[in-house]
């Protein structure tokens, strides 16, 4: 047992909230996204300081210059997945990190040498690619200053249900905001 550091009632060890004052006892590290108590001025995994300003995000206006990727419509992405009996599905795959690739000027995926892994590995890599395609691109587009839905895990069960077709819609579809928002902001 431990003490609430609000009101100092005794509550479990795993407690989150004070069922005495209803005080969240702990909160996430700004630096490290670490679980730490929410009184505290340091984390003690990464020692940032927890009463320093965070940073304040680049505006999108700032990086003009950045090539966008292609909008795609999802519903003739679906259609082409259908009539080719799923290998568009594997071209559009390859389109979304090349894009990635592009907008980001560096090269953080490889899709090329993913589309061979697939295969080598009879479709076992497409999981690691659900996992690190929606990641790069939630960093991508955190990084320009704006708001984005974490994809991984929607795009790892999709994957694991049979449903890989409707994650990468959910990844182009997430583009073709961000691809908006560039064209917008230009």
């Amino acid at each position: 047992m431990r003490k609430c550091p609000f009101c100092l009632f005794e509550i479990p060890e795993e407690a989150r909230v004070c069922k005495s004052c209803n005080s969240t006892i702990v909160k996430k590290c700004t630096a490290c996204n670490a679980e730490i108590l929410a009184t505290a001025k340091k984390c003690r995994y990464c020692a940032a300081d927890l009463d320093a300003p965070l940073p304040v995000a680049q505006p999108l206006a700032v990086l003009p210059d950045r090539p966008c990727g292609e909008r795609r419509e999802i519903v003739l992405q679906l259609l082409l997945f259908f009539l080719t009996c799923g290998i568009w599905g594997l071209v559009l795959q390859y389109r979304i990190g090349s894009d990635l690739n592009t907008h980001q000027t560096k090269t953080r995926l490889n899709p090329g040498m993913d589309l061979l892994l697939i295969f080598v590995t009879c479709g076992l890599w497409v999981f690691y690619i659900m996992a690190k395609y929606p990641q790069v691109m939630t960093e991508m587009i955190r990084d320009e200053g704006r708001n984005c839905s974490d994809l991984v895990l929607p795009s790892i069960l999709f994957t694991l249900f049979g449903f890989h077709v409707v994650a990468l819609l959910l990844l182009q579809s997430e583009l073709n905001d961000h691809w908006k928002h560039h064209a917008l902001q230009g």
